[in-house]
């Protein structure tokens, strides 16, 4: 029986092989979501893929009108956007409407998140999402915030923190805790969480806003601001006062006085509970789907971060009336974040303009239309990210280096603190999670700001060549587990194995991968022997030719199978 894969990375590596310019970046970025998903799925085969923005990628080179992309669209399980729905007249759908429902259509799950200011916003937001197919989660702000949470939400923008009542933002309609959501297609609701910032490290905030102030510039207790939004409360005898909008700080303590604190302490919660009160929070919510970070304690720095354990993520996984929920890892593919385990120390600096963290990423740059690389950075860290993002950089995603981060381990960028180079998705499947929601695909087509991808590929046609194309994977055929032992098909030069090493680890074992030395090589690849029956492995073959290093794809299998 021919394996079904083999076709499915030669039409991933013909797109990767596109050239320049905008078709030839949607290929490439068709291809990573679709080697991503197809890594991910040779581990799990239950395992959810759902990109999020820019539904043109499931296109035919990126236009609606040429019909989807088969071998694509067989790879993911839904598609997510944010600020959708409400755009146009609600009646006639905008082209880029019309893409997200024609995914709908094609059976993926389609979940779509907006800012909403007013009960007849609302309204006409459900409206749509039903008429549409799309599953709605509306993010409150403005006065609609302040009429469901009195006292609590300014911001006129809608956050992603909080694990918000069903019933309060009109989804109840919605909700049935004994509903078994096995496949994305069986939702009806989700929650948006994908940062629980108002959950992290509550020992800390005093001295951080201490910090933040001294330097006149305050932090969780700006209540206008969409990043402090709902963090600081009214609360007697607090010992802050709101920051932000102006008319909006007077109005609030007019109506509530001028003593505050954070919301945890106001509730009368221990400040080592931030963790299990968020988890709790999403134990106890009654969602088909839930969307979260794969770490607790997201704000901090790569060497402190904590991921959530295997068991954390299983007991988020039944409803408390029993049904089956999915729960779904956010990751993001398309940019870099100072804060991510693969950051390096050398790739941020201090940027005291940041409103959201000291540490900015470093980028290319482009300066009256003309690019200049990173300096002292990795050159995939390809340009700035915009908006008040300077702690995320938008990366050069079909890079060999980047792609062994996200998809394939094995980088040279592992983990400052532990060591560990397992990749994001790897860990992300190992921790027990349902799916990935894979954020940023849409950076493929930005051309703004002086140029963008434009002006970054003109620069590296002109020096040598675009970054690590001239540094293909090795492609791997089949691999063919057996007793003990498991055999990976690839183009091997030299059949005596001289220059080839085989990089091993356990699959769902923390730590970095190691050189392997139980091998034969012949005229086929490499031959792994003295393995453990019913152990996933993950393993790449690396080789030196005369100093120029290159490497398999990562592939995964379990000895003793077949």
């Amino acid at each position: 029986m021919k394996d079904p894969t083999v076709a499915l990375k030669a039409k991933i590596n013909e797109l990767y092989a596109s050239g320049p310019g905008l078709v030839g970046r949607t290929h490439k970025m068709q291809a990573f979501i679709m080697e991503l998903a197809l890594h991910a799925k040779t581990r799990n085969p239950n395992f959810k893929i759902i990109p999020q923005d820019a539904a043109a990628l499931a296109f035919v080179d990126g236009d609606v009108n040429k019909g989807v992309l088969p071998d694509l669209i067989s790879l993911v399980d839904g598609w997510g956007k944010e600020g959708l729905l409400l755009s146009g007249n609600g009646v006639t759908p905008t082209s880029e409407q019309a893409a997200y429902i024609a995914l709908a259509q094609q059976g993926l799950m389609v979940t779509e998140t907006s800012t909403v200011n007013s009960v007849a916003q609302l309204q006409d937001y459900y409206r749509r999402a039903e008429n549409w197919g799309i599953i709605p989660y509306p993010r409150i702000g403005g006065t609609l915030a302040q009429q469901l949470f009195p006292g609590k939400r300014w911001a006129p923008n809608g956050d992603y923190f909080w694990v918000e009542d069903p019933a309060t933002i009109g989804l109840g309609g919605r909700i049935d805790g004994t509903r078994n959501v096995r496949n994305l297609t069986d939702a009806r609701n989700y929650l948006y969480n994908i940062n629980g910032r108002p959950f992290d490290a509550w020992s800390t905030w005093d001295d951080e806003e201490a910090a933040a102030l001294a330097e006149g510039e305050p932090d969780r207790t700006r209540i206008t601001d969409s990043y402090g939004n709902g963090l600081l409360v009214p609360s007697p005898g607090g010992p802050y006062r709101p920051a932000g909008d102006a008319a909006v700080v007077q109005s609030a303590i007019a109506q509530y006085g001028d003593e505050w604190d954070w919301w945890w302490r106001a509730a009368g919660l221990d400040e080592n509970a931030g963790r299990e009160t968020w988890l709790n929070a999403l134990r106890n919510s009654d969602y088909d789907v839930i969307y979260i970070d794969s770490f607790y304690n997201h704000r901090a720095l790569p060497a402190n971060q904590t991921p959530l354990t295997r068991a954390e993520i299983e007991s988020l996984k039944h409803k408390p009336d029993g049904g089956r929920r999915q729960v779904i890892a956010y990751l993001s593919v398309g940019s870099a974040e100072q804060n991510r385990w693969y950051c390096q120390d050398d790739w941020v600096w201090i940027d005291p303009t940041n409103p959201n963290t000291e540490r900015s990423m470093k980028s290319g740059k482009i300066v009256n239309s003309v690019y200049s690389p990173p300096e002292n950075a990795p050159a995939w860290l390809a340009l700035g990210y915009g908006g008040n993002y300077a702690e995320e950089a938008v990366v050069q995603w079909w890079n060999p280096e980047w792609r062994d981060i996200i998809i394939n381990g094995g980088s040279p960028y592992a983990n400052i603190a532990t060591g560990d180079n397992t990749s994001s998705i790897d860990r992300i499947i190992s921790q027990g999670f349902d799916g990935a929601y894979l954020d940023n695909v849409g950076v493929y087509n930005r051309t703004s700001g002086g140029g963008g991808w434009n002006a970054f590929e003109a620069y590296w046609l002109a020096h040598g060549g675009i970054p690590g194309e001239d540094h293909p994977y090795i492609p791997v055929g089949t691999v063919n587990p057996g007793n003990r032992q498991a055999h990976l098909d690839f183009a091997i030069v030299s059949a005596n194995g001289k220059g080839y090493s085989v990089y091993l680890k356990k699959a769902d074992a923390q730590g970095p991968f190691t050189p392997y030395g139980n091998v034969n090589y012949d005229a086929k690849g490499v031959h792994i022997k003295g393995l453990t029956n019913g152990t996933q492995y993950l393993a790449y073959v690396q080789r030196n030719a005369g100093g120029k290093i290159s490497r398999t794809e990562t592939v995964s299998f379990t000895a003793g199978s077949h």
